[in-house]
């Protein structure tokens, strides 16, 4: 191992100074394009690293395949190495796990419909991220998905969002499936959409920080199969209690890296965690503040209030908040609107040696006209609802 580190030294050496994260990548002496991944996930590259005596040639694909560090691990050099692995010679893998936690499913999407994938294969993201600002990069939140509804006069229109939890679910909210604005429109859930980064440019492009062009792959549109409401929302209640729902897929999504889960709360401590005072993120193609739906993806940094205040904020208005809901923002012209509905509030947290993105909340609704001063945005927690996910998933 020792003689290992040393001849990616002068690489290695080079790229500490910097930092790194994943992305798409060019193989330096094929022109091949692939991804900058963990060389433990590059089966190709790993194999060689393994070998004891190693020839001049393998020597420098080593070298020349090293694309960067990732220094969010605390561990072993060799763990931390990124290289550039060729697609043709790359399978889609899962993002090595923390020390000690269980296998985890491949980034295959071959599992059943059942199984909520686990640590190491959701929350995460090949991407270098945009860090403040309202703009999101190519990759950035792959597991976001837009619904797509349809109307007696053949016009289509993304309405709601929603979250990708395993190959076949993606969480929403209820009044994405039934609510007075789709009735009076006439409008009905069709498909969703998934990997999409631009709704105007078909694929999706973007010019990275050396110059170059890289490109998504084509996004995908999937029929939705079955539309689960949970038992005990009521669409024209004004508190919008359990407003959360699911829906399953008439196809298996398979994984790539502009199509990923996201992970849910699952474990005790992080589902029932209040979360007041945290900064937590939300995604999606809303209205902005010039009244039109967004074409890219838009992120925002929104901050979790305390339950009895916003109990106390929303009490004027007869509204009932519960502990079985999230309020976050209120900030002049930084909130969810109109589009943003199902979508998800996320938090990153640190597991073991990863950054993981887990989904708190769904949005649900919030103050008209978006964004004012003041009053938060309202979304159903997902941890309260962990137990009823998991009895409506099937393979």
């Amino acid at each position: 191992m020792l003689t290992q580190l040393i001849l990616l030294g002068s690489v290695v050496a080079a790229a500490a100074a910097a930092q790194f994260s994943y992305g798409k990548c060019e193989v330096k002496k094929s022109k091949e394009p692939g991804l900058c991944i963990h060389i433990r996930n590059c089966p190709f590259l790993d194999e060689i690293l393994k070998v004891e005596q190693q020839t001049d040639e393998q020597r420098q694909l080593l070298s020349d395949s090293q694309c960067g560090l990732d220094n969010t691990r605390q561990t072993t050099l060799v763990e931390r190495i990124l290289v550039c692995c060729p697609e043709s010679k790359r399978t889609m893998q899962a993002i090595s796990p923390p020390a000690g936690s269980p296998p985890t499913a491949s980034r295959s999407g071959e599992e059943p419909g059942n199984v909520l994938p686990s640590i190491g294969t959701c929350g995460t993201m090949f991407e270098n991220r945009i860090l403040g600002g309202l703009n999101t990069s190519l990759y950035e939140f792959p597991w976001m998905v837009l619904v797509q509804y349809t109307n007696p006069r053949n016009e289509m229109g993304f309405l709601c969002g929603g979250t990708l939890i395993n190959s076949r679910y993606v969480l929403t909210a209820g009044h994405c499936l039934k609510s007075t604005k789709l009735d009076m429109g006439n409008w009905k859930m069709h498909r969703v959409r998934l990997g999409e980064w631009d709704t105007t440019t078909s694929p999706d492009c973007e010019v990275l920080t050396n110059k170059k062009r890289t490109c998504a792959p084509m996004h995908l549109d999937i029929e939705v199969e079955d539309q689960i409401m949970h038992e005990q929302y009521v669409p024209n209640s004004i508190d919008q209690l359990n407003d959360i729902a699911l829906l399953r897929l008439k196809e298996t999504v398979s994984y790539t890296e502009s199509v990923l889960p996201i992970c849910l709360p699952v474990a005790e401590d992080v589902r029932n965690k209040n979360y007041e005072g945290f900064a937590m993120e939300v995604a999606g193609w809303g209205v902005t503040e010039d009244g039109t739906p967004s074409s890219r993806k838009k992120k925002i940094t929104v901050d979790v209030w305390a339950l009895k205040e916003c109990q106390n904020k929303y009490r004027s208005y007869q509204r009932h908040i519960s502990g079985s809901q999230l309020c976050s923002g209120g900030k002049v012209n930084i909130d969810t609107c109109q589009g943003d509905s199902g979508g998800p509030l996320m938090i990153k947290s640190d597991v073991g040696e990863q950054q993981v993105f887990f989904v708190t909340g769904v949005v649900s609704y919030g103050p008209t006209p978006c964004g004012l001063q003041g009053w938060p945005g309202v979304y159903t927690r997902v941890g309260n609802y962990i137990d009823w996910v998991e009895t409506k998933l099937k393979a």
